[in-house]
């Protein structure tokens, strides 16, 4: 699955966050504040707005533990970790955002708040009743056997603990022509109708709290972050190369496309075990 995962515009050169530091005076040896990385190791829609919006409905606080499923540059878990005070156990699939994340929790400070670990979540091990939280952003459909991780998550939760996700829904396929496009710019492999999501967190026993469906809003979002970055295309071409920025605007023009035309909708949700 790493591999293939590897198809996504968004994932393929981990480094690239590193480019953008150093085009800001700060190398590799550097000590770093989580304010500065916030501008960059977001890969969610809505950055630290979407983590503070999670922190207050599960009430996240110093010393509960919480389990992060597909942390990429881990830039969700060190905010976690530095807002709230819990610690946080980040499970990445992709070994080179692993590496970049560690290194950049490294040089925050951030180590005993942070345990990162590179794995395929299915696999991943976890101590059961281990976690107070679990939270993903925008990962959750790129996992295959949604049954299977879904039991998975539900026994590393406590009695009572929450889950909390963003995530994708499917709302139309796309045409026959677009399949194999489809599947490789968004890595769908549990990609289900809204409806569908609903029952299988119940059959996974999980009792619904929230669930607010956030189709219009990420669609305007990637329409504004799309238009932003093409207005940019200079600077951004000037750390990373007309490579570089066509990589990222065909990733962002794919994601704008799929919501502007009724294929993918969004949804926040919060259950508890």
């Amino acid at each position: 699955m790493t591999d293939a995962i590897k198809s996504m515009q968004l994932y393929p050169r981990a480094e690239r966050l590193l480019d953008d530091l150093a085009a800001i005076g700060i190398d590799d040896q550097t000590s770093l504040d989580v304010e500065t990385l916030n501008r960059f190791d977001q890969l969610h829609y809505h950055g630290t707005e979407a983590l503070d919006v999670a922190i207050t409905q599960t009430g996240m606080k110093t010393g509960e533990q919480v389990l992060e499923i597909g942390s990429g540059w881990g830039g969700c878990a060190r905010y976690l970790a530095h807002r709230s005070g819990a610690h946080v156990t980040a499970v990445e699939l992709q070994d080179d955002y692993n590496r970049v994340a560690q290194d950049l929790t490294n040089r925050t400070g951030l180590a005993q708040g942070v345990t990162h670990l590179n794995a395929d979540f299915l696999k991943a091990p976890l101590p059961r009743h281990g976690f107070d939280h679990a939270v993903s952003w925008l990962a959750l459909f790129h996992i295959p056997d949604r049954a299977r991780y879904l039991g998975k998550i539900y026994e590393a939760l406590k009695p009572g603990g929450d889950f909390y996700a963003e995530d994708l829904y499917l709302i139309a396929p796309p045409d026959p022509a677009e399949q194999e496009d489809f599947q490789r710019h968004l890595f769908p492999n549990s990609l289900i109708d809204i409806e569908s999501y609903h029952a299988t967190l119940r059959d996974a026993g999980f009792e619904i709290a929230d669930s607010t469906d956030m189709t219009e809003d990420w669609a305007t979002f990637t329409a504004t972050r799309l238009k932003a970055f093409r207005e940019g295309r200079a600077d951004y071409e000037a750390v990373h190369g007309a490579d570089g920025y066509r990589v990222i605007e065909t990733f962002y023009d794919k994601m704008a496309g799929y919501f502007a035309r009724g294929l993918v909708g969004g949804i926040r949700f919060r259950a508890r075990r």
